[in-house]
């Protein structure tokens, strides 16, 4: 025993019941994303560095200026079979009022998808046929992409 320490005093069973409740690593990996916040029984604990699987795929790429199709391919695929839910976004800049509808075309697979991207202006072709065109007029913008494992 280290000098100063003593256990004098201190039961087997107390030491015992103190040696129940000290963390213990966990012996199985943790879900990427819980549903529920359901814990277990253990008390298991995890260093400060661990990673978690994510099931969520994040990208910001600039455009090129005449896109109107951009093929995403995910930084890490889902796994086979997996068919993500899959969202974009244009970020335009400022002072730019034309609207910018993002769509998925075709069917996305475990490792990316196609999103097709269409301008639509409200100049003076709206003012004569009082409708909004497609603006063909190339346009540098960025596109936010998600994807989320079902």
């Amino acid at each position: 025993m280290p000098e100063g320490l003593s256990n004098a005093g201190v039961t087997q069973v107390a030491i015992d019941a103190m040696a129940a409740t000290i963390p213990v690593p966990a012996t199985s990996t943790p879900p990427g994303v819980a549903d529920t916040s359901a814990l277990g029984s253990a008390s298991p604990y995890a260093r400060a560095d661990h990673t978690h699987a994510s099931k969520a795929r994040k990208q910001i790429v600039t455009m090129g200026s005449a896109a109107t199709t951009f093929a995403w391919t995910f930084p890490t695929a889902f796994p086979a079979g997996v068919v993500p839910i899959v969202s974009a976004i244009v970020q335009v800049p400022s002072g730019n009022t034309d609207l910018f509808n993002v769509q998925v075309m075709g069917e996305p697979t475990n490792a990316g998808c196609v999103f097709q991207i269409n301008r639509v202006s409200s100049g003076l072709l709206a003012l004569l046929t009082g409708a909004l065109s497609i603006n063909p007029t190339p346009i540098k913008a960025t596109l936010h992409m998600l994807a989320l494992e079902p």
